[in-house]
C-alpha cells in the first residue's frame, strides 16, 4: 500500500534538512531528480544563517550555469527574506532548520542579502578552473608561472594543439630523429587518421599521469622500459621475433607432431587428413615461412576467438593411435601461450612508439604555452595542486587561505577527477588538524551521483568518490567532529513506473558491479505518488550488416549509409505519430 504523499515529502525534507546541518561534515550520495541543487543551496543558506561570513564558504561546482543558477537561488532566498513578513519568514526558517528561529536568526536572515553583497568579490561560488585560476593569479611566483598569464579556451587549446602535432609529425616525417620516425611509422600502422586525432587527445587529458611517470622514472625510455617489464616483453622483442623464435625447431615437439601428423593422414575422416596435411605443409618450412603462415598453422589447433578447439583429432583415428590427441593438446596450448606474447609484444611496440610521440608532442605543446604565457584548464589544476603540495611554499599558501576558508562544498562530486581531488584534500588539510584547528566548526560537505561516474568525465570513477568519502571520514572522525553520510532516494522527477523499471535492472548483482562500494543498489521512490507512467522495452538499434560492393564497380550510384541512431529517430517519430493518429493517450493521473 502506498504511503500518503505528504508522508514521503515529509521523508524527504527531514532527510534534506539533515544534510544542511551546518554542524556536521556531509558526504551525500544523490540521484538526478533527489533535490541535489536545493540540499546545496540550502547547505549554504544553513551556514549563513550560523554566523559564517560569506567570504569563508567556498561552493565549487562543475559548470559556469550551474554556479550561476546557485548564486541566483541564493541570492533570490537571501532577498526574499530580507523583505518577508515576520510570520512568512519564520515559516520559511522553521522549514530550513526544523526549529523555531528566535528573534536574533530572523534578524540575522534580514541581514544576509546585504552581507552577501558587502562581500569583496562576492561568495566564492565557482567552477574548479575559476578557483585554481582565482588562486595562481594570487601567487603565480609561488607557483612558478608567469603573473600575466592567459587561460586558453578549449577551442584555442584545441588549435595549439594541432600545432603542437603537425610539429612532432614534421620533425619525424624529416627522419632527423630516427627513434620520433620510427614511432610515427609503427603508430600509423595500428591506426588510422582519426583514431590519430583521438589518441592525441586522449594523450592531452592523461598528461598528468604522463608527467608524473616521466618525472618518477627519469624519461620516456626508463617508461618504455617499465611497461615492457610490466608486459613480461624483453628489450628488442617484436612481435616478428617473437614469431620467429616460436617456430623454431628447438621449440617444437618435432617427433611427435610428425607422429600426429602420420596419425591425421592415415584417418578415415577428411577433417583430420586436412589437419594433418596443413600440419606437415607447415613442418616442412624454413622459420621465417613457417612465421608468415603461423595464423594458418594456428588454425588447425584454435578456434577463431583464439580458443582451443573441442576436437582435434576424431576418436576413430584416436583410438587407432592412442595418446595423439595429447600431442596435438600440448602443441595447441604452446601456441596459446605463444599468441599471449606476441600480443603482448604488440602492445608493447605500439605503446611505446605511442609515447615517444605523445612524450614530444606535450612538450612541444607545452613550449608553445610557455611562449605565449598560456595555461589550458588542465594546467589550471595541475598548477594548482603543485602549488598547495609544494614544499616550503605549500605551508604559506594554506596559512593566507587558511583565514579565509571555513567551510568547502563540492557539486557534482562523481566528477572530481584525482587532481581536483587533491587539491579539494589540500585545501581541507587544517580543518581537522585537532590542536591546530581553530575554535569554529569547520566543514566538508560533498554531494554526487556515482552512477553518473560511468561515464569516466574528466578521468572519473566510483572508485574516486568512494576513496574521498572514506578519506574524509577518517580525518573528521580523528578530530572528533559530526560526521553524517546521507542517501537521496526520494525522486521529484520521476514516477513510480520509472523508478521501479530501474530499481528491477540495477537490483540484479550483475547491474551493480563496479557502480557502488557498498555494493547494494539503493532503492528509489517516488515523490509523486499515484501518479501514472509507462516504460516500454524496445530492442535495441544494432548497425546493419553491410554488404560487400562488387569489385571494381564504377562509383555511378549513391548509397545511404546505415545510422542507429537515424534509425532508432525515424522509429520514436513514428511511435509519436502513431498515438497522435490512434488518439492514444498516457494517463497522467
Amino acid at each position: 500500500m502506498n504511503r500518503p504523499v505528504t508522508d514521503v515529502i515529509e521523508q524527504a525534507s527531514a532527510i534534506q534538512r539533515r544534510a544542511a546541518d551546518a554542524q556536521a561534515s556531509v558526504w551525500v550520495d544523490a540521484s538526478a531528480g533527489t533535490g541535489k541543487t536545493t540540499v546545496l543551496t540550502n547547505r549554504v543558506l544553513s551556514l549563513l544563517l550560523s554566523g559564517t561570513p560569506p567570504a569563508r564558504i567556498l561552493c565549487l561546482t562543475f559548470t559556469k550555469a550551474a554556479a550561476a543558477e546557485m548564486a541566483n537561488r541564493i541570492a533570490t532566498q537571501l532577498q526574499k527574506w530580507a523583505a518577508m513578513p515576520d510570520g512568512a519568514l519564520h515559516e520559511s526558517l522553521l522549514a530550513l532548520t526544523n526549529a523555531p528561529p528566535s528573534e536574533d536568526r530572523r534578524r540575522t536572515a534580514r541581514q544576509l542579502f546585504a552581507r552577501v553583497l558587502d562581500t569583496p568579490g562576492g561568495m566564492k561560488i565557482q567552477t574548479i578552473h575559476a578557483f585554481c585560476q582565482s588562486l595562481l593569479k594570487r601567487f603565480p611566483l609561488e607557483a612558478g608561472i608567469a603573473p600575466h598569464f592567459d587561460v586558453l579556451d578549449e577551442r584555442s587549446a584545441a588549435e595549439l594543439l594541432v600545432e603542437a602535432r603537425e610539429a612532432v609529425i614534421n620533425r619525424a616525417r624529416t627522419a632527423t630523429t630516427p627513434s620520433l620516425a620510427e614511432a610515427l611509422a609503427e603508430v600509423t600502422r595500428q591506426v588510422g587518421e582519426g583514431e590519430f586525432d583521438e589518441l592525441m587527445r586522449a594523450l592531452t587529458l592523461e598528461r598528468a599521469r604522463l608527467a608524473q611517470l616521466l618525472a618518477r622514472l627519469g624519461d620516456v625510455e626508463a617508461l618504455i622500459r617499465a611497461v615492457n617489464a610490466r608486459l613480461e616483453v624483453a628489450a628488442g622483442d617484436t612481435p616478428e621475433r617473437v614469431r620467429i623464435a616460436g617456430c623454431d625447431d628447438e621449440k617444437l615437439d618435432l617427433l611427435g607432431l610428425r607422429l600426429a601428423v602420420r596419425a591425421l593422414s592415415e584417418s578415415a575422416a577428411k577433417t583430420d587428413r586436412e589437419r594433418g596435411a596443413a600440419i606437415k605443409r607447415w613442418l616442412a618450412n624454413a622459420g621465417e615461412i613457417r612465421a608468415a603462415e603461423f595464423e594458418g598453422y594456428c588454425k588447425q589447433y584454435l578456434t577463431q576467438e583464439g580458443m582451443i578447439r573441442q576436437r582435434l583429432i576424431t576418436a576413430r583415428a584416436l583410438a587407432a593411435n592412442p595418446g595423439v590427441d595429447e600431442i596435438l593438446l600440448a602443441e595447441a596450448m604452446r601456441l596459446v601461450d605463444l599468441r599471449d606474447r606476441c600480443n603482448a609484444a604488440v602492445i608493447a611496440t605500439a605503446t611505446g612508439a605511442l609515447l615517444r610521440l605523445g612524450a614530444e608532442m606535450l612538450q612541444s605543446y607545452d613550449e608553445h604555452k610557455r611562449s605565449r604565457s598560456m595555461l589550458d584548464y588542465e594546467d589550471l589544476v595541475l598548477a594548482t595542486r603543485d602549488l598547495l603540495q609544494r614544499s616550503g611554499v605549500a605551508p604559506w599558501v594554506l596559512f593566507k587561505l587558511d583565514g579565509g576558508l571555513d567551510h568547502i562544498l563540492i557539486d557534482e562530486a562523481q566528477d572530481t577527477n584525482p587532481e581536483q581531488w587533491e587539491i579539494v584534500a589540500a585545501l581541507a588539510h587544517e580543518f581537522f588538524a585537532g590542536e591546530g584547528a581553530r575554535a569554529e566548526v569547520r566543514t566538508v560537505f560533498a554531494v554526487g551521483d556515482p552512477k553518473q561516474s560511468i561515464f569516466g568525465f574528466q578521468r572519473a570513477d566510483p572508485a574516486s568518490f568512494a576513496r574521498m568519502r572514506e578519506h574524509f571520514k577518517r580525518r573528521v572522525d580523528d578530530a572528533r567532529a559530526l560526521w553524517n553520510e546521507i542517501p537521496l532516494t526520494i525522486s521529484f522527477r520521476s514516477t513510480a513506473a520509472v523508478l521501479d523499471a530501474v530499481n528491477a535492472i540495477f537490483s540484479r548483482p550483475e547491474a551493480q558491479e563496479g557502480l557502488f562500494a557498498a555494493g547494494a543498489w539503493p532503492r528509489h521512490e517516488p515523490s509523486r505518488i499515484g501518479q501514472a507512467g509507462l516504460v516500454e522495452l524496445w530492442p535495441p538499434a544494432l548497425p546493419l550488416e553491410a554488404a560487400d560492393p562488387l569489385p571494381w564497380a564504377p562509383p555511378t550510384e549513391r548509397r545511404a549509409g546505415d545510422s542507429p541512431r537515424g534509425r532508432l529517430a525515424r522509429l520514436i517519430a513514428e511511435r509519436i505519430a502513431a498515438m497522435i493518429r490512434s488518439g492514444e493517450r498516457l494517463d497522467s493521473r
